[in-house]
This record gives C-alpha cells, sequence and structure tokens, in this order.
C-alpha cells in the first residue's frame, strides 16, 4: 500500500521513490498546495476504491497519515 500511495505522490510532487520518507509534511515537504493535495486524495479514492470524506482528508498530514488511514479502511 505504502508503494501505491508513493507512486501516487510521485506525479504531484518533484520528489521520487526512496526521497518520499513517511514522516514527510504533505504541504511542507511535498510542497503540495489545497488543489494537488485534493487531486491525490480523489487518485488514491479511485486506486483503492474508497470514499475519504473530506473531514477526514484535511487531517492527513504525513505519507504515514495517508498510509494509516487506507490501512485502517482498508
Amino acid at each position: 500500500m505504502y508503494e501505491k500511495v508513493v507512486q501516487i505522490l510521485e506525479g504531484y510532487t518533484e520528489l521520487k521513490g526512496s526521497a518520499i520518507k513517511p514522516d514527510l509534511l504533505l504541504v511542507e515537504d511535498l510542497g503540495l498546495n489545497s488543489v494537488s493535495y485534493f487531486s491525490i486524495v480523489f487518485d488514491l479514492e479511485d486506486a483503492f476504491g474508497i470514499e475519504i470524506p473530506d473531514d477526514a482528508a484535511k487531517n492527513l498530514k504525513t505519507v504515514q497519515d495517508l498510509v494509516n488511514y487506507l490501512e485502517a479502511i482498508a
């Protein structure tokens, strides 16, 4: 699951592969803005066949937060 999240993130940031660490902050470290952040959420929803409510999405701050959330609802 982590690998798929990284693959999706690579499409929105200049960092690639192992440079994307679990503890990186999505906005501050990866340089995502609100539009790209919610595009990632949509991509994750499509990739995993789930729906991430907006209130839950707003609380996902790090790469690991994304992975933990996806693992919890999978």
